[in-house]
């Protein structure tokens, strides 16, 4: 790779989630095993102080989420921290990091395996050792598999978990006895500040968001927003059951205890209290301990990929297609590290390294700052620069010498070891440079100098999609792409089939799987839109692309080929609210940054009657004119309809000047077979289905106007109603403009209205 280009991965961006997801994501991956087990080491350290060490850690873990916002916003198709630290700083610092969090994440698996041991020990007869075990071999199972726990799945943990402590930190706040924080600090503040080496495993959390950066919507607004919200959160939250606890135990014997925050609930809310702390420990470090093995696989699978480890941690398996020898690796040592029992060490050292992970992402800032290759942009940029950066690094280093010797030690030995594995493998493996050999060899004289803005063209859109989702139904949908295709001969079509790979599997080994494969082999889905096309005169392009998840993988598509003009896709079934929520359809019509047409169909196999009910609204206009594009190519006859509401003073000749001038301005004149309606009626619906009924249309055409807003088609309104209850097909289409236009188009209507 050369050493100004960022990592480059062909799949494009994928945006699906937002920002509620993106803090999903944070606060699920925080909100864990940590705060259940290491709640009562930190309060018989610091006792009522240590709910400044919670503080104390959160302003750290703030400054370093300033950093990460940057470098993601900056690089959002390389996910995670060692591969901006190795894009910013070489192989050398990333066979350093890439390693440390690795096995960073290794022990904590092996502390939350630990954890969720102990808890579910509580409600089964097992010792704890063997649920580790058993835990421990269930999730490596899960993920070799490639099994998914879904987005919405580890919403609702979130939102349980959230309920429960907040509550427990409410009720709490009822039960304190004040006496408890006499003394405050009862060990001097030197034992609040080396706290905080034990507890902020806890927060390591948040730069997992970063991982996702390629998924977020609006990714300079949202994944900042979300990585230090979950902070701030997380921080809040930490620090008042740190209050709620040590106001209700003694420091003194409180980590001896066997479950201090379950036995806590149960003092302030009796039987119920217990049952759903101890619901919400298992429920936590059960995630926890998922993500932890999930999250390995991709950090082993980015240095396969770059030579910091061997392509054996590359492969993967030929079946479930999962990087198989990463999750069983990581697996394996997580329940042997479970067995050590010694929760307090294995939290320390995964602290440890991935303070020094932190401490190279505050350097990292700043090389990128300094060295400034131009294909770094960080839409969002590190406040206070460069004083975040390096406060932020200094502080993560003074809190690895807070931590225990034999903690130190452990990290100590583990980053020499990661050195010497340089000098030995990577130093001629590796195919990252980095951007800090660079800056340091060569002078720039022009620093202070902006950079000139790059020319961007744009291709001329004239594509046409047509995703091969599940119950697609090609044909109707191709003849449809076809008979536009004719009316304007600049016009392709393209048929997408999107692959889906389970969330353990990095896109780009998938892609490079998918490359090897024929893409139009006899039967499949490709080679039959080939076909119909070709039997239509009309030649259809083949494309396949992995995602993971239908969606995302025709988003990316669209919005890598510049050159699509319209995504047109199928929809059985009715179309109430309830059926179209969460489906991949739905979010394809409402991201995709191209027009979109959603196809009801029934039996349509041949166009000669096309009904349009028109309005004066961008969505109406665009359902006008591929409407008569249709009609034209398929020399079929073309209805535009307008229904009027009964009023006392309504002129016909107007209404119909006005609707033959609107036919005009889109259609760019009146075609013969063009005909104009306008129907007066109370019920807008029943009279549109009305004239489909009596004049036997094929196909008719929905472009939602100014009432029929895209969202009211979701939620259910008139081109629902009419996709539902029409006797021929319905084409329902959605313009898009981009924002600005669609501003100025709401302030124009504003004050129209006015």
């Amino acid at each position: 790779m050369h050493q100004n280009e960022p990592p480059t991965e062909t799949h494009g961006l994928l945006r699906e989630l937002g920002l509620r997801e993106g803090i999903a994501i944070g606060l699920g991956t925080m909100v864990g095993a940590g705060i259940f087990v290491l709640a009562a080491l930190a309060a018989e350290r610091a006792g009522p102080a240590s709910t400044m060490s919670y503080i104390l850690a959160g302003i750290i873990c703030l400054l370093i989420a300033l950093v990460i916002s940057e470098l993601a916003t900056g690089m959002p198709k390389a996910g995670g921290s060692y591969t901006f630290i190795t894009q910013a700083l070489g192989p050398l610092a990333g066979s350093i990091v890439g390693p440390g969090n690795w096995l960073g994440l290794t022990f904590a698996s092996g502390f939350y395996l630990l954890a969720c041991g102990e808890y579910l020990a509580m409600t089964v007869p097992v010792p704890p050792w063997v649920a580790s075990l058993g835990i421990g071999f269930f999730f490596t199972w899960l993920n070799y598999q490639g099994a998914k726990i879904t987005g919405s799945v580890q919403n609702v943990v979130v939102v349980i978990l959230l309920i429960i402590l907040v509550a427990f930190v409410g009720v709490g706040l009822f039960h304190l006895d004040v006496n408890l924080y006499r003394p405050f600090v009862p060990r001097g503040w030197g034992a609040v500040v080396g706290t905080i080496g034990l507890i902020i495993v806890s927060f390591t959390g948040f730069e997992k968001v970063s991982t996702i950066s390629e998924e977020m919507k609006r990714p300079g607004r949202n994944l900042p927003l979300a990585i230090v919200g979950s902070v701030v959160i997380a921080t809040i939250l930490y620090a008042l059951i740190l209050l709620v606890l040590t106001g209700i135990f003694p420091r003194e014997g409180i980590s001896q205890r066997e479950a201090p925050l379950v036995e806590a609930a149960g003092y302030i809310a009796g039987p119920v209290g217990t049952i759903a702390m101890l619901v919400a420990a298992l429920l936590a470090t059960l995630s926890s301990a998922n993500a932890a093995i999930m999250a390995s696989s991709r950090i082993n699978y980015g240095m396969a990929r770059d030579g910091v480890l061997p392509h054996w941690f590359s492969h993967i398996h030929p079946k479930h297609n999962t990087p198989s020898r990463a999750i069983l690796v990581t697996g394996g040592l997580g329940m042997l590290l479970s067995l050590t029992g010694r929760a307090e060490t294995l939290a320390e050292i995964s602290s440890a390294l991935f303070m020094v992970s932190y401490t190279f992402l505050c350097l990292s800032v700043i090389v990128m700052r300094r060295s400034r290759p131009r294909w770094y942009r960080p839409v969002f940029r590190t406040p206070l620069y460069p004083v975040t950066p390096v406060m932020g690094g200094i502080l993560c280093l003074a809190v690895i010498l807070t931590m225990a010797p034999e903690s130190r030690a452990a990290g100590l030995v583990l980053v020499i070891a990661s050195l010497v594995w340089y000098f030995v493998w990577v130093r001629r493996q590796a195919t990252v440079i980095g951007q800090f050999g660079p800056l340091w060899e060569r002078e720039r004289p022009l620093e202070g100098v902006i950079e000139a803005a790059e020319e961007a063209t744009r291709a001329e859109k004239h594509e046409i999609l047509i995703p091969l989702l599940p119950g697609t139904k090609a044909k109707p949908l191709l003849n449809l792409a076809a008979a536009l295709a004719r009316a304007d001969d600049r016009r392709v079509i393209a048929a997408l089939e999107v692959v889906l790979v389970p969330p353990q599997t990095p896109l780009e080994s998938a892609e490079v799987r998918l490359a090897k494969q024929d893409l139009t082999r006899e039967g499949s889905p490709l080679a039959l839109a080939a076909q119909h096309g070709a039997d239509l005169g009309v030649p259809v392009r083949p494309l396949r692309r992995a995602a993971h998840a239908e969606a995302s993988g025709v988003l990316a598509v669209a919005e890598i080929r510049s050159t699509v003009e319209l995504i047109l896709l199928n929809w059985q079934g009715p179309l109430s609210a309830g059926q179209i929520y969460g489906s991949p359809r739905k979010t394809i019509l409402q991201e995709a940054h191209c027009h979109v047409a959603i196809l009801r169909e029934r039996d349509l196999n041949e166009v000669h009657r096309v009904l349009v009910p028109a309005g004066g609204g961008p969505h109406a206009r665009l359902g006008l004119r591929l409407a008569a594009e249709i009609a034209r190519s398929d020399e079929a006859e073309l209805t535009v309809l307008r229904v009027a509401r009964p009023a006392e003073e309504l002129d016909m000749e107007a209404e119909m000047r006005g609707l033959r001038h609107l036919a005009e301005e889109v259609l760019g004149g009146i075609d013969p077979r063009v005909r104009t309606q306008i129907l007066v009626h109370e019920a807008v619906v029943d009279s549109i289905l009305e004239v489909a009924r009596k004049g036997n249309y094929d196909l008719l055409v929905v472009g939602a106007s100014n009432e029929w807003a895209i969202k009211s088609l979701l939620v259910g309104a008139i081109p629902d109603a009419i996709a539902d209850r029409a006797p021929c097909s319905v084409l329902m289409v959605r313009r898009y403009e981009p924002a600005g236009v669609s501003t100025v188009r709401r302030v124009v209507r504003s004050v129209r209205g006015w």
